[in-house]
């Protein structure tokens, strides 16, 4: 009752404390990325930004798996999506200097999209598969300089927790480039900011990495088997 009560009054004055650091710290990034063109340096900014909103939402974060990372190795990452609080969790506690590939109504936002172009984020027209795929190519030079990419291959929130449908794209930019993927399951998101919600409150999120799964042995022909390999990987931690 009285945590309710807490909440009700302590909600809009996170928001307002949330668009006032992603000001600020967007305004940061887009100033700093002038002498850091790779992004590398201002990530750590986004970083801080992912791990400061978290801990004022009272989310606490359980990370598993980190030995399946090689360090200087570049990976796509394929993760579910149950809730706006995976971005910030990935972000923050991945150790991975990661990019995204982001619809491109994202870019409109002010400063915060930007931000996210300056950090070395990918934008593309979900609508336009063909100008996608041109958009994707982009992706080979964030590996080339050691970057990974993480995908959210359902394409948009689970309502309910179950996975979705997986989209191709991101599996087939795997395939062309020879980047393994690398699964993550994270739990626990939904419970704390459910789908269409602003109504977020404390607990736990879970971030379960998994072994990296090799895709040189895999042809276009093939995709539909590693998307189901992947699926069934990032399941696994559902359960």
């Amino acid at each position: 009752m009285l945590m309710n009560l807490f909440l009700t009054v302590y909600r809009p004055v996170y928001l307002l404390f949330l668009g006032i650091n992603t000001a600020v710290l967007g305004i940061t990034v887009i100033i700093a990325s002038i002498a850091d063109p790779t992004g590398n340096f201002v990530h750590y900014i986004g970083k801080f930004w992912s791990r400061m909103n978290l801990l004022f939402v009272g989310a606490r974060i359980r990370v598993s798996g980190t030995e399946h990372i090689t360090k200087g190795t570049s990976y796509l990452v394929m993760s579910n999506h149950q809730s706006q609080f995976d971005v910030w969790s990935l972000i923050g506690y991945l150790p991975l200097q990661l990019r995204w590939v982001m619809k491109k109504e994202l870019r409109k936002v002010p400063i915060f999209g930007l931000g996210c172009e300056r950090m070395g984020h990918i934008f593309i027209d979900r609508g336009n598969p063909e100008k996608s795929r041109e958009e994707l190519k982009v992706l080979k030079d964030k590996f080339s300089k050691g970057a990974s990419v993480v995908f959210f291959p359902e394409g948009t929130r689970s309502p309910d927790g179950n996975l979705l449908p997986f989209k191709k794209g991101g599996f087939v930019m795997s395939i062309q480039t020879g980047i393994p993927i690398l699964p993550v399951t994270v739990r626990g998101s939904r419970d704390l900011l459910p789908k269409d919600s602003t109504r977020f409150r404390p607990g736990i999120i879970s971030i379960i990495i998994h072994e990296p799964i090799p895709v040189n042995t895999y042809s276009y022909e093939q995709k539909e088997a590693l998307m189901e390999k992947v699926r069934h990987v990032i399941e696994s931690g559902l359960r």
